[in-house]
C-alpha cells in the first residue's frame, strides 16, 4: 500500500468515527444500500453545485472534505448490509460492463 493510500484510508477512518460520535454507532441506524445510496448521492450533488457556482479555492476543499464523508458513508453502509469482496477470478455483478 503507497502512502498516499494509507493516508486516505485513515482520513476514512476519521470520518467513520466522527459520524458514529455525531449520529450514533451505524448498527443503531437501520439504513438500506437504497438509502446510503440517497445520502451519498445528496452530498455529491451538493459538491457539484459548489463546483458550479464557487471560486476553486473555495469549492475544491469543499469538494474534497464531501469525498471523504461520501467514502466513509460507503464504509458505513458496507458494516451496516455486509461487504462484497473483489473476486477477479469470479462473475461480475448483474449488470456490470467488462471493462469494470
Amino acid at each position: 500500500m503507497s502512502y498516499k493510500q494509507e493516508l486516505a484510508i485513515e482520513a476514512i477512518i476519521e470520518e467513520r468515527e466522527y459520524q458514529d460520535t455525531k449520529w450514533n454507532p451505524v448498527e443503531d441506524h437501520g439504513h438500506n444500500v437504497t438509502e446510503w445510496l440517497v445520502y451519498i448521492q445528496d452530498y455529491a450533488n451538493e459538491a457539484l453545485r459548489v463546483l458550479s457556482r464557487k471560486p476553486d479555492s473555495e469549492a475544491i476543499p469543499f469538494a474534497n472534505h464531501t469525498i471523504r464523508k461520501i467514502a466513509a458513508m460507503g464504509v458505513a453502509c458496507m458494516e451496516q448490509n455486509g461487504t462484497l469482496r473483489r473476486n477477479m477470478e469470479g462473475a461480475r455483478p448483474i449488470g456490470a460492463r467488462a471493462d469494470t
